[in-house]
């Protein structure tokens, strides 16, 4: 099992808290140049599915309030919270369904510093959203 970066662990816990998810994938985002992948990891992110016996339509329902609720008290600017299903095709009969929950950085230009500091800010202000709700 992979360790869990610090940053958005607290994030990864109150999820996990809600009972209606689990999770499964997170990174707390690599903005640095030299972190920088083929694959793009300027944000940060949990995948889950929903927990045993919880329905797609209640996950669906608590992504849908945390996100308009979050959007409300935060808007989209410096972090956009983004929130969808991801359809992944595994084989010629197999498609994998995964929520994720996703912090990115509006301004992909800003310095990677400043990036990291609104991602963490962010997911304050995620947990706080859940914990009123």
């Amino acid at each position: 099992m992979t360790d869990i970066e610090p940053q958005i662990r607290p994030l990864v816990d109150a999820l996990n808290a809600t009972g209606l998810v689990q999770t499964f994938s997170s990174c707390a985002g690599h903005f640095a140049p030299d972190e920088q992948t083929l694959r793009d990891r300027n944000h940060a992110e949990v995948r889950f599915v929903p927990a045993p016996g919880v329905s797609d339509n209640a996950v669906e329902n608590f992504l849908s309030v945390l996100l308009q609720t979050y959007k409300k008290r935060h808007g989209l600017l410096p972090v956009a919270l983004i929130g969808y299903k991801l359809f992944t095709p595994l084989d010629d009969d197999t498609t994998e369904q995964t929520y994720v929950l996703e912090l990115r950085p509006f301004n992909r230009f800003d310095p990677p510093d400043r990036k990291r500091a609104d991602i963490d800010r962010a997911i304050v202000q995620v947990l706080r959203v859940m914990s009123d709700e």
